[in-house]
C-alpha cells in the first residue's frame, strides 16, 4: 500500500511540474515567434511610410550576406522589446525559408554558407515591440528568391 500511495503521489508531483513547464514557456504561445507576427502596426495615411531594399550576395569566400537600405527609417537596437511604438523606428526581422533567423540592427547581415536549393529571403521592418510595420495592408518587408546549384 505504501508503494501505491508513493506512486501517486511522486506521480502528481511530476505531472504538476510538466504542466506549469508547459504554461510558463513558448509553448503556451505555440511558438514565441508567431506572438510577434500576429502582432501589426498600421501605418496611418498621415505618416510617412519607411520602405526598405535589399539584395542578398554572395562574398569572395563563397557565403551569403543580406544588405538593405531603408528610408524614413532608423535601427534603435537600445529599444528593441520596448512597447514604445513610432512609425520610423525600430527594427528589423530576417527570415530565411519562412523561418526567423534572427534580427537586424542595421545595414548587413551575414548568412553564412547555404546548402544548394531555392532559397526565400524575407527582411520585415518591425517596431520597437516587434510588430511589424504594415501599410494599405501590406507588410513593409524586401523578398528575395535565391537559387544555388
Amino acid at each position: 500500500m505504501y508503494r501505491i500511495v508513493s506512486f501517486i503521489v511522486i506521480f502528481t508531483i511530476v505531472s504538476m511540474m510538466l504542466h506549469l513547464h508547459n504554461q510558463n514557456s513558448h509553448y503556451s504561445a505555440a511558438n514565441h515567434e508567431m506572438m510577434h507576427q500576429e502582432n501589426q502596426i498600421i501605418i496611418p495615411s498621415k505618416h510617412l511610410a519607411p520602405t526598405i531594399i535589399g539584395m542578398v550576395k554572395q562574398d569572395p569566400g563563397g557565403t551569403w550576406y543580406l544588405e538593405v537600405h531603408t528610408e524614413n527609417f532608423t535601427f534603435k537596437p537600445e529599444k528593441a522589446g520596448s512597447e514604445e511604438i513610432t512609425f520610423n523606428e525600430g527594427h528589423a526581422h530576417i527570415y530565411l525559408n519562412g523561418k526567423k533567423v534572427n534580427r537586424l540592427y542595421g545595414k548587413f547581415f551575414h548568412l553564412d554558407k547555404l546548402p544548394s536549393g531555392t532559397h526565400n529571403i524575407k527582411v520585415t521592418l518591425n517596431g520597437n515591440n516587434h510588430g511589424v510595420f504594415v501599410v494599405n495592408g501590406e507588410e513593409i518587408a524586401h523578398t528575395e528568391t535565391i537559387k544555388i546549384p
